[in-house]
């Protein structure tokens, strides 16, 4: 069997990892496609998957964004009657659905962001959907075309890929005293907060910890790079969730799959994200894993540390991202059938 997997930004590599591995393992052809922004294609490196960059990355305006994605719809559907895939699966790609509905391919669209725009190709279009259980009440997936074709996954996505790597849980790395910060999704359409509002409290904190930067492109990666940020560590490449974890005293995070990911492995962590909170966020929070203030100061972030509020994850945290996986994988193998 040929699985065709869409990747258009960078948490979505980490996601398919283990699938992926388990199909090669399993004797099926992986066809990846990517679009190349943020982290993605580095990442990709990073696990030495074979890949084929098809469009260019984020575009600015909102003139400049439909034009691209239907530049790159076209790309992808003049590449995909080329190498004729068996079945697709994504997490967010808003493209593949709708090329997959072209060429006849059964297709497994998945997208824990209640509030992303291009979800309405991803559940007209594609043959089966599945959603985060955070998600199960919420009023769009009771009604056309998703409420046919919809299933539900018992966790949230990051707990489906991090099941798969408890070597994470186990802490062997020196005493923690790093901070680490990832800023807001300054490109993502999803993202109507403000920019760079937390630069004062980061330097702040690197007068008495030491701070890294995890930017997600290069336009981040050289705002903290000015001189007055001297004082702070950026990040020159993705660091590897093993790194962070074997050293983060804290992480910031102003939203993403960082932020739960650190989260679902017990880290200490904090939600600065300054938008409409997401139903996954919320799950997080009822579990006690996750503490959201926008507003937290570097007095509060001290106390914070101090009492060292970091909790082992949930009970069921990983187990259900487990099941979630066994889930996910059978759903694509049937696709076939």
């Amino acid at each position: 069997m040929k699985i065709w997997i869409d990747f258009i930004n960078t948490p979505q590599v980490s996601f398919f990892a283990p699938f992926i591995k388990k199909f090669q393992e399993d004797g099926h052809e992986l066809l990846l496609t990517c679009r190349d922004s943020g982290n993605t294609v580095d990442l990709l490196k990073q696990h030495n998957f074979q890949y084929h960059i098809v469009g260019d990355g984020v575009q600015s305006g909102k003139f400049r964004k439909i034009m691209g994605f239907v530049q790159r719809l076209f790309m992808l559907y003049r590449f995909i009657r080329k190498y004729r895939p068996d079945v697709a699966a994504s997490q967010s790609s808003f493209y593949q659905p709708i090329v997959a509905r072209i060429r006849n391919i059964p297709c497994l669209y998945t997208n824990d962001n209640e509030h992303a725009e291009g979800n309405l190709f991803g559940f007209l279009f594609a043959t089966q959907v599945v959603l985060p259980v955070a998600l199960k009440d919420a009023a769009f997936t009771r009604k056309w075309p998703l409420k046919n074709k919809v299933s539900y996954y018992p966790s949230v996505k990051e707990a489906i890929y991090l099941s798969q790597q408890l070597e994470l849980l186990v802490d062997t790395g020196p005493q923690k005293r790093t901070i680490y910060f990832r800023p807001e999704p300054w490109t993502a359409q999803y993202y109507g907060g403000p920019l760079n509002f937390f630069d004062e409290t980061l330097l702040s904190l690197s007068q008495d910890y030491k701070v890294v930067v995890l930017p997600r492109d290069k336009q981040q990666k050289d705002h903290y790079k000015q001189a007055r940020f001297a004082a702070i560590t950026v990040a020159e490449r993705p660091l590897s969730l093993h790194q962070i974890v074997a050293s983060c005293l804290l992480f910031i995070g102003a939203g993403g799959s960082m932020t739960r990911e650190l989260a679902v492995l017990g880290i200490p962590v904090v939600s600065i994200y300054q938008d409409k909170l997401l139903r996954v966020d919320e799950y997080l929070v009822d579990q006690g894993l996750l503490r959201v203030d926008p507003a937290i100061s570097y007095a509060e972030i001290q106390e914070m540390i101090g009492l060292n509020q970091g909790q082992s994850p949930g009970p069921s945290a990983l187990n259900d991202g487990q099941a979630s996986y066994a889930m996910i994988h059978d759903m694509i193998g049937g696709l076939a059938h």
